[in-house]
């Protein structure tokens, strides 16, 4: 075989892994929309709805969203400031927080964590969990 007819094959080729490799990644990228919260999973409609909403200011502008101290005394979070909350996203970024953060921070719909008063290092884009550990 000719390099005439060989470098259109490996050219073909190449460009079916492209495709087929984009095609992949689209079909299996599922946006969650739910969070898992002490092992149960909520809708973020379920979650704007329990909880009370609480607008403040952050260095990217005033956010609204729910606030968190409201949020785990709705879904029944028992003594509370016993606990640590691991909030974790989409990508496998985590932080483990305490009640005193959380009473700052709230969950806006994108789903994003806030915590105005702590480093942006605290703040948790596409969250997907809150874990709950008794200290």
């Amino acid at each position: 075989m000719g390099k005439d007819k060989l470098i259109p094959i490996l050219a073909l080729i190449i460009i079916g892994i492209g495709v087929s490799s984009s095609v992949y990644v689209y079909a299996t990228h599922i946006e969650k929309s739910t969070i898992t919260i002490n092992d149960h999973e909520y809708t973020l409609d379920e979650i704007f709805y329990l909880a009370n909403s609480k607008t403040v200011n952050t260095s990217e502008g005033i956010k609204t969203g729910v606030s968190l101290d409201n949020l785990l005394l709705k879904i029944g979070i028992k003594c509370p400031s016993c606990n640590e909350y691991t909030i974790k996203a989409a990508d496998g970024y985590q932080k483990t927080v305490t009640w005193e953060m959380i009473q700052d921070g709230i969950l806006t719909k994108e789903p994003r964590v806030y915590f105005p008063s702590y480093p942006r290092s605290f703040w948790v884009s596409d969250v997907i969990e809150i874990e709950i550990k008794e200290v």
